[in-house]
């Protein structure tokens, strides 16, 4: 979709990507290969032509801080495919929803490993870890969880691509918490973690803090079934939006 995409460009909205489309420019190389047969102004057409010169470039080169920039909240799912292989599907697990509680727990998952980082063993690494990622995907993470490893980790680097599903779940008509959206989904987590809360998560860690192991290993095992399962509402998503934005190309065309 990344390469079909032009409303990343400066001074390209929604209509005028639908009119490339319909005149059947539907990628950069379409518009770059067919320049004569765009109907824009000189100057925009020269503008975009350039724009998508220095896209190519930067997709070449992986530089997500490129797109970053200018891409519209709205489509950011649209560079999934582009950059899942450099992808971390994240969710920390903290004290309480104050910013100033702590992060007990950072759970990361590239995909096809979980890795989990653990306040008092290994969390340090945490802001390392996450410097190898070009795209992050959460749900709600834009609310809670950068936010609070901006504040705790003064050193993490959260300048990648970021994809908080909820928002754009939401407008497939997908609301609520995580887990009640896993349920309409039919998306089943273990037994042993299928009726945990944020609350008991608190719980376990306030437990694993006064000797039980065995609450730590719960609440691993509830982290990363969150992160785990973000790659499937990721994918569900994709598919979805995918079909909706041609669809909506497609009834644009029929009506043009």
């Amino acid at each position: 979709m990344l390469r079909n995409t032009f409303i990343h460009i400066p001074g390209v909205g929604r209509r005028t990507e639908l009119s490339l489309w319909r005149e059947q420019i539907l990628s950069w190389d379409d518009y770059l290969n067919d320049f004569h047969r765009v109907r824009l102004p000189g100057r925009k057409k020269d503008k975009i032509a350039a724009y998508i010169m220095d896209s190519r470039y930067h997709l070449a080169r992986r530089n997500h801080r490129f797109f970053v920039q200018d891409f519209p909240k709205r489509e950011i799912w649209r560079v999934y495919p582009e950059f899942k292989d450099s992808v971390a599907f994240l969710d920390i697990e903290t004290t309480g929803l104050n910013i100033t509680d702590e992060v007990t727990m950072v759970g990361v998952y590239d995909g096809s490993r979980v890795k989990t980082f653990v306040k008092g063993i290994n969390l340090d690494e945490v802001e390392r870890e996450l410097s190898k990622y070009s795209l992050l995907v959460t749900y709600n993470g834009a609310c809670f969880d950068l936010p609070f490893l901006k504040y705790h980790f003064c050193n993490v680097r959260l300048d990648q691509l970021h994809i908080d599903l909820r928002y754009p779940l939401k407008r497939l008509g997908y609301s609520g918490g995580l887990k009640q959206i896993e349920r309409s989904l039919d998306i089943l987590r273990s037994e042993e973690t299928k009726n945990l809360s944020g609350f008991d998560a608190v719980r376990l860690w306030r437990e694993y803090q006064r000797g039980s192991n065995e609450s730590l290993k719960l609440l691993t095992e509830y982290n990363s079934e969150d992160i785990i399962n973000l790659k499937k509402l990721m994918e569900f998503l994709y598919s979805r939006l995918k079909q909706e934005l041609f669809g909506a190309f497609a009834a644009a065309d029929k009506k043009g």
